[in-house]
């Protein structure tokens, strides 16, 4: 296939796409932004909202006295900093589980000391930990209510001395701005960028009774998100981003 006629179908592609972003309200519009200027459709439907939770003081004390912090994703940025002095982070070691979380961090000034360079998962984080020497280092790990375990489990096996703070949580929408049965008919692609707004997108399924979405193309954050999308969704194709960066999650689909 010469590179013209690639290019074509390429732009054929695009300008036939109909994307659902579905992450939660402000990520959302971030990745509908960047698909507007190339002029790919798109709707927001957010599947799931955060909930900031206020730590009490004595964690607050504890991510003082820390030698060393974790934060798990960009909502434990925001909520953190709505309640901790971020300038106090300053002579501690922090460690950004991807790209986005990095980047959030830099802009309030905290500079980042560890980040995985391509796998933003627990487990990339958690190989980058490993290199580095914190094992009798005072570790927090900031982050939302309930999810994975994967950093604890693993942490808690090789004795590092860790503890988790929560602040915030994930929840099902109290109202749906739209309904899913009628934005099928026109969608071509669903962005699923976690196992969280996976399971959300599911309940809206079962409780809108939705059933045409055989012709639907999940675009998937990471391989990880893709299995548990092809267990769900077993007769749909899948696109899997190599992480659920809007870069990563953009390069995917053109």
């Amino acid at each position: 296939m010469c590179r013209w006629f690639r290019k074509q179908r390429c732009k054929r592609i695009i300008i036939n796409m109909h994307i659902l972003i579905t992450r939660q309200i402000d990520q959302s519009k971030k990745f509908s932004n960047i698909l507007n200027n190339l002029n790919i459709k798109n709707t927001i439907f957010p599947v799931i909202c955060i909930k900031k939770i206020k730590p009490e003081k004595k964690y607050i004390d504890n991510i003082t006295n820390a030698d060393f912090i974790i934060f798990t994703s960009q909502n434990s940025v925001t909520a953190l900093i709505e309640n901790f002095q971020i300038s106090d982070l300053n002579e501690k070691k922090v460690a950004a589980i991807g790209k986005s979380t990095k980047e959030l961090l830099c802009n309030v000034g905290i500079k980042v000391d560890i980040c995985p360079k391509s796998e933003f998962t627990s487990e990339g984080l958690l190989k980058e930990i490993k290199n580095n020497n914190i094992r009798n280092k005072k570790i927090v790990i900031i982050k939302g209510l309930g999810g994975r375990k994967y950093l604890q489990d693993h942490l808690s096996q090789d004795n590092y001395l860790y503890e988790d703070i929560n602040v915030y949580s994930r929840n099902f929408p109290e109202k749906l701005s739209l309904n899913l049965n009628d934005l099928v008919k026109d969608i071509t692609h669903i962005c699923i960028t976690s196992v969280d707004i996976l399971n959300y997108f599911k309940k809206i399924v079962d409780i809108q009774e939705v059933s045409d979405l055989k012709n639907i193309v999940f675009i998937s954050g990471n391989e990880k998100i893709a299995n548990k999308i092809k267990a769900d969704f077993p007769k749909n194709e899948i696109l899997v981003s190599l992480n659920p960066t809007n870069e990563a999650m953009l390069k995917t689909i053109t």
